[in-house]
């Protein structure tokens, strides 16, 4: 039997799935398919809850595109009134992927800080920015606080107009606004999804 020198760790089979290489191509293992699978599902849940309103509003967009391309038929103008409404859901995903953004900064700063109220406040201009800190609270447990700081500043789940909406009409024109709103830039963090599994490819780096 072999004897392990003093200091030598003994031999510790690999816990990362193995892939398997032919050719060009790689084959990926049971455990790698599972794995990013289930990442894309973890994924997917976050991305729609924190923009639950834009979701359901991109949903009655579409309805309402089909139901009126569906009675137009052969309409000589059908093609650009379907693609001038169909303006209308692009930009509210737009919206959706920047609050998503806002959802992963918002996160990362719970998670770093705790249920701070400036944190809160950094992201309560507009109910799907609050709508989206609600998200990540809730998956941190934070959610009570963060109802309560909104609630505590007088929003209600009807306030659905940004707050520039009451005193600055005139920033919807503004690049801040088009940049913040629909065009806001990739925020990436990198947290682990699945602590239990002891391979790299568990840090999953989340960006839309």
């Amino acid at each position: 039997m072999q004897q392990l020198l003093l200091g030598e760790t003994p031999y510790q089979p690999s816990t990362k799935p193995t892939d398997t290489r032919v050719g060009a191509m790689t084959i990926l293992s049971a455990e790698t398919v599972f794995t990013k699978a289930r990442s894309w599902f973890v994924h997917s849940a976050e991305y729609l809850s924190a923009g639950k309103l834009l979701h359901a509003i991109t949903v009655t967009e579409l309805f309402t595109i089909i139901t009126i391309a569906t009675s137009i038929g052969q309409h000589p103008r059908a093609y650009p009134i379907l693609i001038s409404l169909s303006l209308f859901p692009l930009f509210t995903q737009l919206d959706a992927r920047s609050r998503f953004q806002e959802y992963k900064r918002v996160k990362d700063q719970l998670t770093r800080y705790g249920p701070n109220r400036r944190i809160f406040k950094s992201v309560s201009g507009s109910r799907c920015q609050r709508d989206a800190a609600l998200a990540a609270a809730g998956q941190l447990g934070y959610a009570s606080h963060c109802r309560a700081c909104y609630s505590a500043a007088g929003y209600r789940w009807y306030h659905l107009l940004p707050d520039v909406a009451k005193g600055h009409p005139r920033f919807f024109i503004s690049a801040a606004f088009w940049r913040t709103t629909f065009f806001m830039p990739t925020y990436q963090t990198r947290q682990r999804l699945f602590p239990d599994f002891k391979d790299s490819s568990a840090d999953v780096l989340l960006s839309a």
